[in-house]
């Protein structure tokens, strides 16, 4: 009984989403009706995102006791970022090599790409030309960088700052009481998000692509619990992963639903401080790993490097295509989505790398849209996971320990 009640609100966004699914699977297109509930939890989630990521990165670069541990927990974060990243794009190499989910599949590979306006200036991403423009969440990655910069100039006042921190400090908990009222109207919101993807996307599951996606399906599981628990018993121990699978729920039904890693960062942020760890490392992993830390896209991309060799009757087992498939997964999962007009930047890093002919980026485009659920999800948890990692190497391994009780509610 003491599991269900502490676990009820995550319940009733499982049912919701379930109970979406089928409403989405029988009503088919039809579903699209139910699109503004959905919107309007996803718009409350969206205006809640940039000042929380704004005040709390602020107030947690400021309440930290030197630039040396900035920069120790920046280190640490940007090395395990890259060498989770690699781990999926191998895992995925084995899976596709073992099942070959393009073999056999026959594409219509006549579509014209009509926009390809992407961006592939990476530093584009850190800045903006217009102050404004940095309170939108497709500049995040720039909101960032200047919430970093006032944090810092914060830390450097010294005492003559202590009431500014303060400020920022109340202003952490007003935000994320303003989430908590936002994620009363969850179950309603995922549950219609859930009804319109499933009406959108069902019929996918028994064409051409159905041998594709249940290998992806089926190796995002696996990945996910694979993953997960390494990271957490690695940053915890036994009572790591107990403490993450209790608190990991929400993040994970809430990704499912937004397919948005940035919409999911309030409630990783309140999971990250239900599993114990500090606000100074929290406040700097969540959201910039919401931008950088990609294991999902890892999948995805390795999916559809093996996928469009297959079609193409290329040899995706040669050890340099394997290589570069690796190189190219890391490298794309890091930028996109965050730079901007930046929707096909998968697609373009895969092509300028392989050669693929630009046809192919609508079949590209089709397959990551419909798993783009699972790798968010797998995108979300994996920066709550690692964030419990970080969290040991910087505050040391009996970090859970001193835990104080009222942080586990």
């Amino acid at each position: 009984m003491t599991f269900l009640k502490n676990n009820k609100s995550s319940f009733f966004l499982l049912g919701s989403m379930v109970i979406g699914a089928v409403i989405g699977a029988v009503w088919g297109p039809g579903a699209a009706l139910l699109q503004p509930l959905a919107d309007l939890f996803l718009n409350l989630l969206y205006c809640v995102v940039v000042p929380m990521i704004f005040i709390s990165l602020v107030s947690s670069i400021a309440n930290m006791k030197s630039l040396q541990k900035l920069g120790k927990v920046l280190s640490i974060m940007m090395i395990l970022f890259i060498i989770t990243q690699v781990f999926a794009s191998v895992y995925m190499v084995g899976v596709c090599a073992v099942f070959e989910p393009g073999k056999g599949a026959v594409i219509n590979m006549t579509e014209e790409v009509k926009d390809m306006s992407s961006s592939t200036n990476i530093l584009a991403m850190f800045t903006v030309n217009d102050f404004s423009l940095l309170w939108s969440r497709k500049n995040l990655m720039a909101l960032i960088v200047f919430s970093m910069m006032v944090g810092i100039a914060l830390l450097a006042l010294g005492e003559k700052g202590k009431n500014l921190v303060a400020l920022f400090d109340e202003g952490t908990q007003l935000i994320m009481k303003v989430v908590g009222y936002v994620m009363k109207i969850a179950p309603l919101g995922l549950g219609a998000l859930f009804a319109t993807l499933v009406g959108q996307y069902g019929s996918e599951f028994t064409g051409s692509l159905a041998k594709t996606l249940i290998v992806y399906f089926a190796a995002a599981v696996a990945y996910y619990f694979i993953s997960n628990t390494l990271f957490a018993y690695i940053g915890g121990g036994t009572e790591g992963v107990r403490r993450y699978y209790r608190y990991c729920i929400p993040p994970t039904l809430t990704s499912l639903g937004t397919c948005s890693s940035a919409a999911s960062i309030p409630v990783n942020l309140t999971a990250a401080t239900k599993c114990g760890i500090s606000n100074d490392v929290r406040d700097l992993v969540i959201p910039l790993g919401a931008n950088l830390h990609k294991d999902g896209a890892c999948l995805i991309t390795i999916l559809k490097i093996s996928f469009m060799c297959s079609v193409l009757g290329i040899n995706f087992m040669d050890p340099a295509l394997i290589f570069k498939a690796v190189v190219c997964a890391t490298l794309a999962s890091m930028v996109m989505g965050a730079i901007p007009a930046g929707g096909y930047v998968g697609e373009l890093f895969i092509i300028s790398m392989f050669g693929f002919p630009a046809v192919s980026i609508p079949v590209m485009v089709l397959i990551g849209t419909i798993t783009d659920a699972p790798a968010t999800a797998i995108n979300v948890t994996g920066d709550l996971s690692g964030a419990m990692i970080i969290e040991r190497y910087t505050n040391g391994e009996d970090w859970l320990k001193e835990v104080p009780a009222s942080s586990e509610v």
